[in-house]
């Protein structure tokens, strides 16, 4: 349930508000609908990885590949280790772990408050 309250708010609201917006979303959600702090962690985290993951793709999709090659350029003469892998890999993989440490932590942390005032 959390996860996805939190999947559809933060969609909605990234729509009109900056990214950040996903951080007191899922602080809310992980306040009131979660019953653990691995469950908090876990919807937070994977709710805003595979809402990012999806927006990332449909740019792609959208912009026929050209918005993962211009930022593969920028980073490719800087990190050589990421010339090993697909760049698209690789550039999805950094998406969903920013995006899911923002939520996770921030729904935990919605938990964890919850847990302080009981």
């Amino acid at each position: 349930m959390a996860y996805i309250l939190i999947l559809v708010i933060s969609a909605i609201a990234q729509m009109f508000l900056p990214w950040w917006v996903i951080a007191p979303i899922a602080f809310i959600v992980g306040m009131f609908k979660t019953s653990s702090g691995k469950g908090a962690w876990l919807a937070g985290a994977a709710a805003i990885a595979t809402l990012w993951i999806a927006y990332a793709a449909y740019l792609n999709i959208t912009h026929e590949g050209l918005m993962l090659d211009r930022i593969g350029n920028l980073f490719a003469d800087n990190l050589k280790f990421l010339n090993s892998i697909p760049f698209s890999v690789s550039f999805f993989l950094i998406m969903a772990l920013i995006g899911g440490l923002v939520g996770g932590f921030s729904a935990l942390a919605g938990y964890q408050l919850r847990q302080l005032i009981k």
